[in-house]
């Protein structure tokens, strides 16, 4: 069975597949998880002894993991507001402030590290020739999915249906929200949760989130060098859905002309009246 480097986003995907891989395989099928520190572990990624390991996690979140030619990689992703959902829970467990406000701008810092993991990883000439599965995708066909990552880590041996069956009807399941995580025993693989059910879901506020193109930092840089001050927190996602830092200064720049001119226009009329 070859060792495969598993990079996922978000984090919570990647315990399901692993689950999964662990139920199809059973104990031959070794799993490190290295955020953790288990005992031995050699810390690197790609793992540094692969004849011991069949998968070792990595999500990424600093862009750093080397691209090594000839390792194999799994890559796990999903889409960025069903994902964003999924991690504000997480970063809520950590203790940090569960309000729309604090939501909002999770989401907009977040949108920079998703953008650069797609980039790197999924439309990257890299990442296509390795094996990339969407997490939505791979719920709604939980056994093809895990089909083809089970090819994928012994490409020598036929997938069994029945095992693959059996581990997507009886693994357990994980619901988290609101700071709690939920373990829901042989549920089976079960589909993600309705984002519209969300506390901070507001439909105005996610139709812009799907529309994130830019990151904070582009907008910040356009946005400063125009107006010499920061980005109001409140503007700041609505300038992110501009489709290029050159669309963006087109459309503040007209915004600007446009308050010159009835500024003008007003100093007019008082000097008129006067």
């Amino acid at each position: 069975m070859d060792y495969v480097a598993g990079i996922s986003w978000p984090r919570s995907g990647h315990h399901m597949l692993v689950r999964l891989l662990q139920k199809y395989f059973g104990p031959g099928f070794q799993y490190c998880n290295f955020y953790a520190e288990p005992p031995g572990c050699c810390g690197t990624v790609p793992c540094s002894t692969p004849r011991k390991t069949q998968l070792s996690k990595n999500h990424d979140f600093d862009l750093k993991v080397p691209q090594v030619a000839g390792q194999k990689y799994l890559i796990q992703y999903r889409e960025f507001v069903p994902s964003v959902v999924s991690n504000f829970e997480l970063y809520v467990r950590q203790g940090n402030p569960d309000t729309q406000a604090s939501f909002r701008t999770f989401v907009s810092a977040e949108f920079a590290r998703y953008r650069g993991f797609v980039d790197k990883w999924v439309t990257s000439e890299f990442g296509r020739r390795q094996l990339v599965l969407r997490y939505d995708d791979f719920l709604a066909d939980p056994a093809a999915g895990l089909a083809r990552a089970v090819a994928y880590f012994d490409a020598d041996t036929p997938v069994d249906p029945e095992r693959i069956r059996m581990a997507v009807d009886t693994i357990d399941g994980e619901r988290i929200e609101q700071s709690k995580v939920t373990r829901l025993q042989a549920s089976g693989v079960h589909q993600p949760r309705d984002v519209t059910a969300f506390r901070h879901y507001r439909p105005a506020l996610f139709e812009k989130l799907a529309k994130l193109t830019l990151t904070r930092h582009e907008v910040a840089r356009v946005y400063e060098g125009l107006h010499n001050k920061p980005v109001p927190e409140n503007k700041m996602l609505q300038l992110q859905t501009h489709e290029s830092p050159e669309t963006l200064r087109a459309a503040l720049e007209r915004h600007m002309a446009v308050k010159a001119r009835k500024a003008a226009g007003t100093s007019k009329i008082n000097k008129q009246t006067d």
